[in-house]
């Protein structure tokens, strides 16, 4: 053979030897997945990565760390650096890690994954405790295309799972009123309006959990930049998010209060063309009010008005129904006392302007709303959260219209007061406090733009809090829409329950598509004895009011 042809057959030997040669297969390992809820529920911190670690198994491509089961032993990664160290402990390419949140019969599963790269992929799953498996299935589904790259797997069908002849699960979130049979043909989310069809056909989108407990949200455009951020309140700072990728909450920004400063809520108020962040709260040493005023620009909160004495709050009032800036003085005795007045930002202060007129003696600038006459008619109305949380309705001059036997706007938020002190002494026992809840906002829309006003509130779900004033962490809740119907506010249509406390409400385009969103601020409670950290979410459901071709009957 000639020589020169010796290097062309030892470079093909070589070739066949590597092709005989497996190559190394990418490894991943799965750790202990946090569970919040029921303590019946923690067996799933064990199962739920054992399913995982099976699902994503392909021999000779993506097999888990031999020393998995020793992994299972470890805690979750509380953060991305710590799952770092646990895939340089176990020598993985791939980290995956997360959390369950069990509340009532609904499960929450979010799941992480650390890339080679460095990056980190997000996917959060929410359905039935009974249908967690269908959910695992589809996280697995997407870990395997989106982050390993896999062409063999296609995304599990919710429909194809579903035996033959079983009912499909209802695709919208909302109930008519049980009490009126007026609807006929199609089902309505109530006889104006009619919910269907949204882009992601699901009825309802929740956000990943948040580590803390929610005090308050706001969902507005505090920048300028045409589009709403959301701002939920905690008991020690602001964060401001932007809603993304369908599901998503990133923030943007974090505004941490001062040390003795306890919020009861957040509100974005315009003023002269400027946009302001309006924090209203107490001091935690005195009790008195502190409330403050920010701006936010490029990711940055400032601070406009370091400290203002008052209760601040932003309501709509009559005739033109524009965002007012209100203020009232704090009574430790009654929470709040005397007139409700307009403010306006000046400088780096907040000075009192007129007096709010023809308000009910019971209203507070916390616990009412005004509700626009029908279109073509005259006479507002107000509706109020009285001390006992039920509802009332009074005319525009204040007069006493109608009341609820049912409580509405309970929140966890209050004032700090005592037992008759007043204003001038300080309760020096805490036997002495007395709590004073904060009821939830109110919204007031015309969904379906008839002319009718619907108003939105809380209804929280519980029967604890029927036996005990100060149980506020609500099992679960409700969102009503009501109209007044000349006798009382009337019931058009409310959520299917939502597991978990209800801490604030909102109407607005909160992931900027267009289309008007009922959000839904939410808390999980662990319970003292569980050790488990309160944490929140924020829920989305669309309101397609395209398709609205009914009118209601209000001559029953």
């Amino acid at each position: 053979m000639s020589r020169r042809f010796l290097p062309v057959l030892w470079a093909f030997t070589l070739l066949l030897l590597m092709m005989q040669v497996p190559a190394l297969a990418a490894t991943y390992v799965v750790s202990p997945f946090s569970v919040t809820g029921a303590k019946g529920y923690s067996y799933l911190g064990q199962a739920v990565p054992s399913m995982l670690t099976s699902r994503l198994y392909l021999q000779g491509r993506f097999e888990p760390v031999e020393r998995q089961d020793a992994a299972l032993k470890e805690k979750t990664p509380a953060s991305t650096s710590a799952a770092q160290s646990m895939g340089r402990k176990f020598g993985a390419d791939y980290v995956v890690w997360g959390g369950i949140t069990v509340m009532g019969d609904q499960a929450s599963l979010d799941v992480n994954v650390l890339s080679p790269n460095g990056k980190v992929w997000k996917e959060s799953s929410t359905s039935s405790v009974n249908a967690l498996i269908g959910g695992l299935q589809a996280v697995a589904d997407s870990i395997n295309i989106e982050v390993f790259g896999r062409t063999d797997v296609s995304r599990s069908s919710a429909s194809a799972a579903r035996p033959a002849g079983a009912p499909a699960a209802p695709s919208s979130a909302f109930v008519v009123n049980e009490s009126h049979g007026r609807v006929e043909g199609d089902t309505y989310l109530n006889p104006s309006l009619r919910y269907q069809g949204t882009e992601s056909e699901r009825a309802q989108i929740r956000s990943q959990m948040i580590n803390f407990e929610c005090l308050g949200m706001e969902v507005a455009d505090i920048n300028g930049d045409g589009k709403n951020e959301v701002l939920l309140l905690s008991p020690n700072s602001v964060n401001a998010y932007v809603w993304k990728n369908g599901n998503r909450l990133v923030e943007i920004g974090e505004y941490r209060f001062p040390s003795s400063m306890r919020p009861v809520l957040v509100r974005h108020y315009k003023q002269d063309g400027k946009n302001y962040v309006v924090l209203s709260g107490f001091d935690e040493g005195t009790f008195n009010p502190y409330s403050q005023v920010l701006s936010f620009a490029n990711g940055k909160f400032s601070v406009v008005v370091k400290s203002v004495d008052r209760y601040l709050n932003v309501v709509k009032t009559p005739p033109l129904y524009s965002p007012v800036l209100v203020m009232q003085e704090g009574d430790r005795s009654k929470g709040v006392r005397g007139p409700i007045y307009e403010a306006r930002i000046k400088g780096d202060d907040v000075i009192r302007n007129g007096k709010l007129s023809n308000l009910p003696r019971q209203a507070t600038l916390f616990n009412f709303s005004w509700i626009p006459a029908d279109r073509g008619r005259q006479g507002d109305h107000l509706a109020l959260i009285a001390e006992n949380e039920t509802l009332l309705t009074f005319d525009a001059h204040g007069k006493r219209l109608a009341g609820t036997e049912d409580v509405y706007g309970g929140s966890s938020v209050y004032l700090v007061g005592d037992r008759g002190l007043g204003s001038i002494a300080m309760p020096t026992d805490s036997t002495d406090q007395v709590l004073h809840y904060v009821p939830m906002r109110m919204s007031v829309v015309d969904l379906d733009h008839d002319g009718r006003y619907e108003l939105i509130a809380n209804k929280p779900i519980t029967t604890a809090g029927k036996l005990f004033t100060n149980y506020r962490t609500y099992p679960q809740g409700e969102i009503h829409a009501m109209l007044w119907n000349g006798m009382g506010m009337e019931l058009l249509w409310k959520t299917r329950r939502i597991k978990g406390t209800v801490c604030d409400v909102a109407v607005v385009d909160v992931d900027n598509n267009g289309k008007t969103d009922l959000v839904v601020a939410v808390n999980s409670y662990g319970g003292v004895a569980s050790g488990l950290k309160t944490r929140c979410a924020v829920y989305m459901y669309p309101l397609d009011t395209t398709m609205v071709n009914a009118r209601p009957n209000y001559q029953e």
